[in-house]
């Protein structure tokens, strides 16, 4: 919970802000989000250092595969957002009962869509799997990969709605050890199910699939008893304002409203992914192979991403409900610092073991010389990405529910897809040139969001719902 010292509801505009005390609710907030990023990463790294042990078609179809699923992923990560900003500012204001009634909302939408997502990749994979590319051998992969995975996704919206159940409540060291249970499950599934281990079948990538489907699996079901196992439960003791089955459409809009558009955000990212895995695609296999591979040595440094989202939206959230000036500009403040020092830290770890990432990963000398390039200009992009998520955390927060959404659009569809199909499919260029308008991208969304932030006075939100309750 915040600080008190920062400011509570209702005190005036003399509030002190305990500076130290800031840094603390921040990195209390980061820190475990950091942790649970390593841990995925570490399995998303394991899972592909052992998919890199089969062919490069199977590398690239587990790629095409992922991709799909990332993009029931963004979907839903997205309406976590959503979720988290109304359940922290009621927990703001001090509404427990509202919070768990939200929180139950969540789950009741979320669990249908995931189904649904389920059900539509599963009967059309093979044609999504075609869109990707036109290698026959691929295609069927893909499709094999996706028969399986595509049933984790109802099981993954129900992780994404309890990661949002506790960030609300400035609690994000319960998600961490459920992702750590979710990595830990996909590893050891992984290893006995890919290679064939201790009496296992090998299955190779269909292994991988089954894998993801039993680690979502194991997190959907831990993160419902920990929520709400009536002794032991977050939520046990705590009324809510109507049954769980219930539909309450104000509490949807709520949800939804702030969500949708950071799930439309999200999926900007991930349409143009996918595109963009197409033109890569076209360079061959390999090339997407090191594309991939690259992908995973640039998680390493983007850990720290998720817990400056999460504390950008949470504490701004926080401070909003409560009605404290002081508090909202110095969480502000404070993050824009501490993404700034880590970025410029990952940045040059980027740049200095770009090769180092890529032998971890690959065997294969023409995967990793690709994908060395890769990682060495992503080391570039690491402060622009990182400081723009403060900004549009903090924007979100503050009610500016479609700005973020537009910044990605403008950055993605205006810059990095048009980019790369020229640079791939018209000019033919090296494909060096769309590393360079991937970074391009992410600086290009950076300014505009500082600019944003400014022209639009964010940083009176506060100021400005204290002067209409007064009014009121």
């Amino acid at each position: 919970m915040p600080s008190q010292k920062a400011g509570v509801a209702g005190e005036d505009q003399k509030t002190v802000v305990d500076q130290k005390q800031i840094s603390k609710d921040i990195y209390r907030l980061m820190i475990p989000v950091i942790l649970e990023n390593i841990l995925q990463m570490s399995a998303g790294l394991v899972t592909a250092a052992m998919v890199g042990r089969l062919l490069p078609v199977d590398i690239s179809a587990q790629g095409i595969g992922m991709r799909i699923y990332q993009i029931n992923w963004a979907f839903f990560k997205g309406i976590t957002m959503g979720a988290t900003v109304v359940i922290a500012i009621s927990y703001g204001a001090g509404r427990l009962n509202r919070c768990k009634h939200l929180v139950q909302q969540s789950f009741l939408t979320a669990v249908p869509l995931g189904l649904l997502f389920a059900a539509v990749t599963f009967f059309l994979r093979v044609p999504i799997a075609g869109f990707m590319t036109d290698e026959a051998e691929l295609v069927t992969k893909s499709a094999e990969f996706l028969r399986i995975a595509a049933w984790s996704f109802p099981f993954s919206g129900i992780c994404c709605m309890t990661t949002a159940a506790f960030n609300g409540h400035g609690n994000t060291k319960t998600p961490m050890y459920i992702a750590g249970l979710i990595n830990a499950v996909n590893i050891v599934a992984g290893y006995l199910l890919i290679f064939g281990a201790f009496g296992f079948p090998r299955l190779g990538l269909t292994g991988a699939a089954i894998a993801t489907l039993l680690s979502q699996m194991a997190g959907a079901i831990a993160g419902l008893l920990l929520l709400f196992h009536p002794k032991r439960g977050f939520f046990a003791g705590v009324g809510a304002e109507y049954p769980f089955l219930h539909f309450d459409r104000r509490g949807v809009w709520e949800i939804y409203t702030t969500g949708v558009p950071a799930s439309v955000e999200n999926l900007f990212w991930q349409f143009s992914a996918v595109l963009i895995s197409k033109i890569i695609l076209s360079y061959g296999s390999v090339y997407f192979a090191a594309y991939q591979m690259g992908l995973q040595a640039e998680s390493i440094a983007e850990m720290p991403a998720m817990g400056f989202v999460t504390a950008a939206t949470t504490l701004s959230a926080t401070a909003i409900g409560r009605l404290d000036d002081p508090l909202f500009k110095a969480y502000r403040k404070q993050m824009v610092k501490i993404a700034t020092l880590f970025s410029l830290c990952s940045g040059v770890g980027l740049l200095l073991c770009a090769k180092p990432f890529m032998y971890l990963l690959t065997n294969n000398p023409e995967v990793q010389a690709i994908g060395f390039w890769y990682v060495f200009f992503m080391g570039f992009a690491q402060l622009p990405q990182n400081v723009s998520k403060i900004y549009n955390g903090v924007i979100r927060s503050a009610g500016y529910k479609n700005a973020p959404m537009a910044i990605t659009f403008l950055g993605i569809w205006v810059i990095r897809v048009p980019l790369c199909i020229l640079i791939g499919w018209v000019l033919h260029w090296n494909i060096l040139w769309i590393w360079a308008a991937i970074v391009l991208d992410q600086t290009t969304r950076y300014l505009i969001s500082m600019a944003l932030y400014h022209i639009r006075k964010v940083d009176d939100t506060v100021l400005v719902l204290k002067a209409r309750e007064a009014q009121a």
